[in-house]
C-alpha cells in the first residue's frame, strides 16, 4: 500500500472522499434507474390492458400492415367509434361512450337527459348516501329505464375492466338524480334542495360538472335528438345562482 503512487499523493484523504461520495451516488442513481425501469414496465402493461379493453369493445381494431421488415405486421388502429370517444373527457368516458352507442340515452328529454348524466359525475360522501332515491316519473319511467340501463353498462364494463385486471371506477350514484331533474325543469333553488342533505354550494359545483358532460355531448352525441337534448340540458341548468357563479 505504501508503495502505491496514490500513498504520497498531498490529497489523498480529500480524493478518498470524493470516491465514497462518488460510490454512493453511483448507487443511489442505479436504485433511481431501477425504479424508473420498473415502474415504466407497470404503466406500459397497463396500457396494454386498456388497449385490449378498447379492442374488445371495439374503440381500437388490428388491420395487418407489410412491411420492410415483416411480411404482415398487426398494426392497431382507433376505429370510427373511438374517434369519437376521444371527444369525451369525462372519468367514467367509457360508460359514457358506451350509453351513447347503445343508444341508453336516446328517449330522455333536456332534464331527464341532465338527471342521468349526474348519475356519471356524482359521488356522495359516505354518509350522505340515499339507498333508494327517487327517481322522477317513477320506476316505470323513461329516467328509470334508462337510469336501469345505465347501471346494466356501467357493470359489464365493471366485469371487464377487472377481467383484465384494471382498476374500474366506483358505481353509480343516483343521489344527484331528482335534484338535478327539478333544477334543469325549472324549480326554485329551495324546491330542489328540499329535503336532502345537499348544501347549495356543492349543488351549484355538481351542477357545473354536468352541464361540462352535457357540452361534451352536444358535440360527440351520435343521434341530432340527443345533442339538441344535451344543449337543451345546458340551458336550463345555466341559469339563477349556477349560472352566477360562472361569472
Amino acid at each position: 500500500m505504501r508503495a502505491h503512487p496514490c500513498h504520497a499523493c498531498p490529497d489523498r484523504e480529500e480524493h478518498a472522499r470524493w470516491a465514497e461520495r462518488w460510490d454512493r451516488l453511483r448507487r443511489e442513481h442505479d436504485a433511481l434507474v431501477q425504479r424508473i425501469e420498473g415502474r415504466t414496465s407497470s404503466i406500459a402493461r397497463v396500457f396494454d390492458r386498456i388497449c385490449d379493453v378498447l379492442q374488445r369493445l371495439g374503440y381500437l381494431g388490428t388491420v395487418v400492415a407489410p412491411t420492410p421488415a415483416d411480411a404482415a405486421a398487426t398494426e392497431v388502429q382507433v376505429t370510427p367509434d373511438g374517434q369519437w370517444l376521444r371527444r369525451l373527457y369525462a372519468e367514467n368516458d367509457l360508460l359514457v361512450a358506451e350509453c351513447l352507442r347503445r343508444g341508453a340515452w336516446d328517449e330522455l328529454d333536456a332534464p331527464q337527459l341532465a338527471a342521468a348524466v349526474s348519475t356519471v359525475v356524482y359521488s356522495a360522501r359516505r354518509d350522505d348516501r340515499d339507498a333508494e332515491p327517487h327517481v322522477p316519473g317513477g320506476p316505470q319511467g323513461r329516467l328509470a329505464r334508462a337510469l336501469d340501463e345505465t347501471v346494466r353498462i356501467w357493470s359489464e364494463l365493471d366485469d371487464l375492466e377487472t377481467a383484465h385486471r384494471i382498476e374500474s371506477t366506483g358505481p353509480l350514484d343516483l343521489g344527484l338524480v331528482e335534484a338535478v331533474h327539478r333544477w334543469a325543469s325549472g324549480r326554485s333553488l329551495d324546491a330542489v334542495l328540499k329535503g336532502t342533505d345537499l348544501a347549495a354550494g356543492d349543488f351549484v359545483r355538481w351542477c357545473k360538472q354536468v352541464i361540462d358532460l352535457l357540452d361534451q355531448l352536444s358535440q360527440a352525441a351520435p343521434s341530432p335528438r340527443l345533442a339538441e337534448a344535451a344543449r337543451r340540458g345546458v340551458t336550463a341548468l345555466r341559469r339563477g345562482v349556477v349560472a352566477y357563479s360562472s361569472l
